[in-house]
C-alpha cells in the first residue's frame, strides 16, 4: 500500500511524539509534554526546514536558560525591577523578531524566558531545575524528531527550491514586462500590487526553500555559494525593479525615444536575459550568450531641454516638450 505525504508526516509526527513522551516518563522527569510541544512545533514537511527550525528553538530556549536566570539572580528580592528587566527583554525580543530572518530564534528565546521566570520567580530555589528541564526536554524532542525524520521516510527541500527559484524568476520577469508598459504608459500603476506582494512572498519562500535545502540536500551544499549569489542576485533585481517603478512619475513626460536613442535595443536585450534565465532555471542551456547595449544620451536632444529650464522664454527642444520651468 503507497502512502501519501500527508500520512506519512502524521506517522513521524506521532511516531516521535510517543518516543519522546516514553524516554521522559521513563526518566521520571516533571512535564514530559514540553518534549513532545518541541516534537510537535519542529514537524514540517521536509527533513532540511524541521532542522533548521529544530536549531533555532534549541538556541532560543538556551538563550533564555541564561538570561531568565540572569533576571532572577539580579533581581529575586525586587519584584518592580524584576518586571521591568523581564519585560525590557520581551521587548526587544520582540523587536528582533520583526526584522532579523531568524524571527523564530528569537521568538522562542521570549516566551521561553517568561516561562522560566515566573515558574522559578515565586520560588528562585527552583528556577535552575526550571531552567534545566526546559532546555533537556525540549532538545529531547528536538532529538528524537530528528532521528526519525531521517531515518523514516526522509524528504529532501530540493524539489521545492527549484520551484521556488523558478516561480520568483517568472514573476519578476512578468514585473519587468509590466514596468515597461507603465514607462510607456499602456497600463495603469494600482494594476502591479498583487504582483509586487507575490514577489515578496516568492522570494521569501526561495530563501527559506534555500536555507533548508543546505542542511538536506549535498547536492545544494556542495554548490551553496553559487546557491547564495543567485539569492544576492534575486535580491537585487527586486529592489531594482521598484526603483525603476518609483521612478516613472519622474520621467512620464519626457520622450525618452528621442533622448534614449538605443532605449528599444536596451529593452529588448533585457527581455531576452530574463527568457534565458527561465530556461536554464529549466535545466536548458541558454539559446544565446548576453549582449552589450550601449545607452548613450542625445545630446542634441537634452541640449534644448537644459537651456529652457535656465531661461524659460526659449523654445524647448523635441526630447523634452513636457518638462517644467
Amino acid at each position: 500500500m503507497t502512502l501519501n505525504v500527508r500520512t506519512k508526516e502524521a506517522i513521524k509526527t506521532a511516531l516521535a511524539m510517543t518516543i519522546a513522551y516514553g524516554i521522559a516518563l521513563s526518566m521520571d522527569w516533571d512535564r514530559p509534554y514540553w518534549a513532545g510541544f518541541a516534537v510537535a512545533f519542529i514537524s514540517l514537511s521536509t527533513v532540511g526546514q524541521s532542522l533548521n527550525k529544530g536549531a533555532m528553538r534549541m538556541l532560543g530556549t538556551l538563550l533564555a536558560f541564561v538570561v531568565s536566570l540572569t533576571i532572577i539572580a539580579l533581581f529575586a528580592q525586587e519584584r518592580w525591577w524584576f518586571m521591568v528587566a523581564l519585560s525590557v527583554w520581551v521587548g526587544y525580543c520582540n523587536y528582533m523578531n520583526g526584522g532579523t530572518r531568524h524571527q523564530y530564534f528569537w521568538f522562542v528565546a521570549g516566551f521561553a524566558s517568561i516561562i522560566i521566570c515566573f515558574d522559578g520567580g515565586t520560588n528562585p530555589a527552583n528556577a535552575f531545575e526550571t531552567a534545566v528541564l526546559r532546555a533537556q526536554e525540549t532538545g529531547l524532542g528536538i532529538l528524537v524528531y530528528s532521528l526519525v525524520a531521517i531515518l523514516l521516510w526522509p524528504s529532501s527541500t530540493r524539489g521545492e527550491l527549484d520551484s521556488a527559484v523558478r516561480e520568483l524568476a517568472a514573476t519578476q520577469h512578468e514585473l519587468y514586462r509590466r514596468y515597461r508598459q507603465l514607462l510607456r504608459g499602456q497600463e495603469a500603476a494600482q494594476d502591479t500590487h498583487d504582483l509586487r506582494m507575490q514577489e515578496v512572498q516568492q522570494f521569501n519562500r526561495f530563501s527559506q526553500a534555500l536555507a533548508a535545502a543546505r542542511t538536506d540536500s549535498y547536492q545544494v551544499w556542495e554548490v551553496r555559494g553559487q546557491w547564495q549569489r543567485v539569492q544576492d542576485q534575486a535580491g537585487e533585481v527586486m529592489e531594482t525593479l521598484e526603483r525603476w517603478r518609483e521612478s516613472f512619475t519622474e520621467v512620464q513626460d519626457l520622450e525618452l525615444e528621442q533622448l534614449l536613442p538605443t532605449m528599444d535595443a536596451l529593452v529588448g536585450e533585457l527581455d531576452s536575459r530574463f527568457g534565458q534565465v527561465a530556461c536554464m532555471l529549466e535545466g536548458k542551456p541558454p539559446e544565446r550568450t548576453p549582449q552589450a547595449v550601449d545607452l548613450p544620451l542625445n545630446k542634441e536632444a537634452v541640449r534644448p531641454c537644459l537651456t529652457s529650464r535656465r531661461r524659460p522664454w526659449r523654445s524647448r527642444g523635441p526630447g523634452c516638450s513636457a518638462w517644467r520651468n
